[in-house]
């Protein structure tokens, strides 16, 4: 007897894609190419493009603290050889303090810097989104 039944499954797919960087000029003339020949389809959706580009984003923030020949950014997580996840962002003085993810959303401990942390809980590998 035959059976049928629906199931959920989940696929990944990794996708190849082209990032074309154009000065102004190159846009415009190639913009002005376009429009003088009948296009459609994937063309017509490149032409949309040049007379519509997105707004500028901006560069992300390079903060960064160099300890033992590791450069860390700033900007990031990292979790040490527990699991724990920690933060780090520079003082005024220029040296690190640290935020443990389990402690208040307010409280940052110099006592726990970036260097000491590196040293007490190693390795440290930075969370990526």
């Amino acid at each position: 007897m035959a059976t049928a039944q629906y199931e959920t499954r989940t696929r990944t797919v990794e996708e190849t894609v082209v990032v074309l960087t154009l000065t102004e000029d190159e846009a415009v003339e190639l913009r002005q190419h376009i429009e003088k020949v009948p296009v459609s389809g994937v063309v017509y959706r490149v032409y949309e493009a040049l007379t519509a580009p997105t707004a500028a984003q901006p560069a992300p923030s390079t903060d960064t603290f160099e300890y033992e020949g590791v450069t860390y950014d700033l900007n990031a997580k990292y979790t040490d050889k527990d699991g724990d996840v920690w933060s780090f962002r520079r003082r005024a003085s220029g040296d690190t303090e640290g935020h443990f993810q389990g402690w208040d959303e307010g409280h940052w401990d110099g006592f726990f810097d970036l260097p000491y942390v590196a040293q007490k809980c190693a390795p440290l590998t930075k969370v990526t989104p």
